[in-house]
């Protein structure tokens, strides 16, 4: 804004109205303590949405999965993938076959690894922790219950 008396300079503080300081800050106080309240509101609301909307899906029989092995699952009813191991005798894990990485799909196992073809990140099968990169972060676990011969995992 250029002073209306034409002082020549963009903010003239001789020539601007006065207004107490206060009035900006408390504006701008109210305005920030609503919108922190709408976003405390918001995520309160889709928190509760998303525990409200887990799942539990029957994915495979245990005898599916060997032991030291994988599978790979698509959730019945759903689009969603999950890769489903068995580290130890009768121990189930569920992970998203996601790469942490730039999210290709895990595609096998090596040894105790989960394998990405992309760029050869690897993850563990008992943790889904990244154990190679280029990937830094573990992959999504879900959480797994054995019913009888059933394995269910819970999205």
């Amino acid at each position: 804004m250029t002073c209306e008396n034409l002082c020549g300079t963009a903010v003239c503080e001789e020539h601007a109205p006065k207004t107490p300081e206060n009035a900006l800050l408390s504006r701008r106080g109210l305005l920030s303590a609503f919108a922190g309240a709408v976003a405390t509101i918001g995520f309160t609301a889709l928190g509760g949405s998303a525990m409200a909307a887990a799942k539990t899906y029957t994915a495979c029989k245990t005898t599916d999965i060997k032991v030291g092995s994988a599978k790979l699952v698509i959730l019945p009813g759903t689009n969603v993938k999950v890769a489903i191991t068995q580290p130890k005798n009768g121990v189930f894990k569920a992970f998203s076959p996601i790469c942490t990485h730039q999210g290709a799909q895990l595609n096998g196992i090596s040894g105790s690894n989960l394998v990405c073809p992309q760029h050869g990140a690897t993850f563990s099968t008992t943790t889904g922790a990244a154990t190679r990169g280029p990937a830094q972060t573990a992959l999504k676990s879900y959480k797994v219950t054995v019913s009888g011969t059933s394995v269910k995992v819970t999205v």
